[in-house]
């Protein structure tokens, strides 16, 4: 009778043990798997935003617009001149440029302004055209001597874009022998010839 209930106490105690022991392991468990799993993290999608749009920029008011310069500068200047033969009146100072008016031998044109290579002329009907330097006789004789006012260059034709041939000097004398547009025309002493504006000559 006594080994039967040391038997059946020793049972019990091995029940409760396994119980514990079990117990135990199950709150180690929970407390390893706890600590295992890591914190919540938000993982990027693959597919990435679409991009932001640049601020519209308010456009900047328009600036006043300047004229535009014309293509061809034009020296005023005026003289009625006679044509030497029949000669294209042009609608611009351009070999290209259409034909407004044929221009008659013979006859007087008022020339307003010069370019690079043409004159520029005013019609009877107030239209500007433009003529080859050549059809006209640009130059009026003279023969007088004048005493320079200011230092200026001599040219080679009596416009400002022409060729620089020499210069002539304030106070000095010079032979004028013509008159073309603004410009007059002088024979210096080595016999060189050329054209110095009105405006340096007393």
């Amino acid at each position: 009778m006594e080994a039967r209930r040391g038997t059946i106490r020793a049972l019990a105690t091995a029940i409760l043990t396994t119980t514990l022991l079990y117990a135990h392991c199950g709150t180690v468990r929970a407390q390893v798997n706890e600590s295992d799993v890591p914190e919540t993290t938000v993982v990027p999608s693959d597919e990435s935003p679409p991009p932001r749009r640049a601020p519209k920029q308010a456009s900047a008011p328009a600036a006043h617009q300047e004229a535009v310069p014309s293509k061809f500068e034009i020296e005023p200047a005026h003289a009625l001149v006679k044509l030497n033969n029949d000669t294209a009146v042009l609608a611009k100072p351009d070999k290209a440029s259409k034909q407004i008016e044929q221009a008659q031998s013979g006859k007087f044109i008022d020339v307003t302004g010069a370019t690079h290579y043409f004159l520029q002329v005013k019609l009877k009907s107030g239209e500007t055209g433009y003529i080859d330097p050549a059809a006209v006789e640009l130059v009026k004789p003279t023969d007088k001597i004048f005493t320079l006012t200011s230092d200026s260059a001599v040219l080679e034709k009596p416009n400002k874009w022409s060729k620089k041939l020499s210069e002539v000097h304030k106070g000095h004398n010079v032979h004028v022998i013509g008159v073309a547009l603004d410009y007059t025309k002088i024979r210096m002493k080595s016999g060189l010839e050329g054209y110095v504006p009105m405006s340096a000559l007393e």
